[in-house]
């Protein structure tokens, strides 16, 4: 009985086992499927080539590298053409207009892939079952016919023969690299015995340090060059202002001179009223003449009469007095008070508080 219970047991255990293989084996399966898209909706194309250049059932359709579709089948039909049929992803379908074109691409390791243009957003859409216009496919001899090596042989056996020549020119001991390096080895001698001029300066240390005194000299002027150059490119930057203000300027000249013009067109008028005015100059200098005369002659009377004139006043002061008196006894006689009016009396206004005294 023990024994019958133990096998029970472990054909349980077996079956849990079996039941989870199962499973694991159906996870599996659904993430390849999904990840190779196994179970997504496609739309057959037609794409007729003249040549395939090796592809097969199974090759990835691209568009602008990026996997839409696979390659079905291939077959060869009457015209000794082969047919390709083309499964698309129903997501990409509507790449595919009018105006679209296949072609079969090579990868650098020599894979065959279909590539498929996109066609412009307002061409028509392709229907399901529809032809794609192809593009037949270009070899790597297709490409090596249509180059010219011919004109490239001919430079590379040009340019080796330059070579043997310089090769052979630098082997004669004769040629002039032998004879620099001569040159070269004989005036590192003298710099070293300190002979000849440049083997004397290097020796020499007055003409060193004068050298460097000039090298410094030659520093210097370089420094005021290139500030002397900033300053010339800071007033080629200002030029433009300036001409523009030379510009302005300009346009103002005719307008100015215009005023000019105006200005002088009076000019003639104002010349021949001068030259009227000068030629009577001398008559009215006549008339101030004789203006002056008579001033004169008036100041003189003036002076001769003035003695007598307080005496006049005097006496015209004392003649107003007396007819104003005999105006007031007339106006108090008894026969004429009541038909004249009663007005204050004047008081007379010394000579110095009248407004016009002589």
């Amino acid at each position: 009985m023990k024994m019958y219970f133990r096998i029970k047991h472990i054909d349980r255990l077996a079956g849990i086992f079996v039941i989870l293989a199962l499973i694991f084996v159906l996870i599996t399966i659904v993430f390849v499927a999904r990840g190779q898209k196994w179970f997504a909706k496609r739309h057959p194309y037609l794409v007729v080539f003249d040549r395939v250049g090796g592809i097969k059932p199974g090759t990835d359709v691209t568009i602008s590298g990026m996997e839409v579709g696979r390659v079905k089948s291939l077959r060869l039909n009457e015209e000794r053409k082969v047919e390709v049929t083309l499964e698309i992803l129903d997501d990409y379908k509507d790449y595919l207009r009018k105006d679209s074109s296949a072609t079969v691409i090579s990868s650098l390791l020599g894979g065959k892939t279909v590539e498929i243009t996109p066609g412009s957003p307002d061409q028509a859409l392709l229907r399901p079952g529809e032809t794609i216009p192809a593009q037949e496919p270009r070899e790597l001899t297709d490409f090596l016919k249509g180059l010219d090596l011919q004109a490239p042989l001919k430079k590379a056996e040009a340019t080796l023969g330059n070579l043997e020549a310089i090769s052979a020119k630098l082997k004669d001991p004769q040629g002039e690299l032998f004879t620099l390096l001569k040159n070269i080895e004989f005036i590192s001698q003298q710099l070293r015995q300190g002979e000849g001029n440049i083997g004397a300066i290097w020796q020499d240390k007055k003409l060193y340090n004068e050298l460097s005194t000039t090298l410094t000299s030659l520093r210097r002027s370089a420094e005021h060059l290139e500030k002397t150059t900033e300053n010339a490119s800071r007033f080629a930057a200002d030029l433009p202002k300036l001409s523009s203000d030379l510009e302005k300027y300009l346009k103002e000249v005719p307008q100015i001179l215009g005023d000019v013009k105006k200005a002088t067109a009076g000019l003639p008028e104002v010349t021949e009223k001068i030259q009227k005015a000068t030629g009577e100059l001398p008559v009215i200098a006549s008339n101030l003449k004789e203006i002056t005369k008579d001033v004169r002659e008036v100041t003189e009377n003036l002076k001769k009469v003035a003695p007598e004139i307080p005496e006049l006043v005097s006496a015209s002061q004392e003649s107003i007095e007396e007819a104003e008196k005999l105006l007031q006894t007339l106006r108090n006689h008894w026969l004429i008070r009541g038909w004249t009016a009663k007005t204050p009396p004047s008081i007379p206004l010394e000579v110095s508080q009248r407004e016009n005294p002589y």
